[in-house]
């Protein structure tokens, strides 16, 4: 009689392939994931910079101005008279907060005006919606926002 003190070769390589094809499938999984979840949160940061850059503008009783720069992934708030910085984010990069792959603002020029009275002038927009879009690889989120800044994020 022979006696077992272990395992074979045999069983060792198939256990280990199967653990190699289960950490694939949890690794693509999770990529998608971490794109999705850098698109989403990069939108909602948008939508709550809109309420910043309105309630600024009635609070400080001058027009402010949100630029987006969609070459470099980046935006920035600044008052237009005193010329304050109030915000500024960028999507790309090692100061980047959020990894994305583009950022596209739907507007001529790139640019949002919010008078003092916090309304933004939406004659570039062509529409009563403005749209902002942010994409991770293969994702995308969409920010649709009104003349007051009022917001909605869906995945589009």
């Amino acid at each position: 009689m022979r006696r077992r003190d272990g395992f074979t070769l045999i069983e060792l390589t198939v256990v280990v392939a199967i653990a190699g094809i289960v950490v694939a499938f949890g690794a693509l999984t999770f990529s998608g994931y971490f794109q999705r979840s850098a698109a989403r949160r990069a939108a909602q940061v948008f939508a709550q910079d809109l309420v910043v850059a309105r309630s600024y503008a009635v609070r400080a009783q001058e027009p402010v101005i949100l630029r987006v720069f969609e070459g470099t992934l980046w935006y920035q708030i600044v008052t237009r008279n005193s010329a304050t910085e109030v915000v500024r984010r960028r999507f790309t990069g090692s100061s980047a907060e959020i990894d994305l792959s583009s950022l596209a603002l739907d507007v001529s020029g790139d640019t949002l005006v919010f008078n003092s009275r916090g309304q933004i002038d939406m004659s570039g927009a062509g529409s009563a919606l403005g749209t902002a879009a942010f994409s991770a690889g293969e994702i995308t989120y969409e920010v649709q926002f009104n003349s007051l800044g009022a917001s909605k994020v869906e995945e589009s």
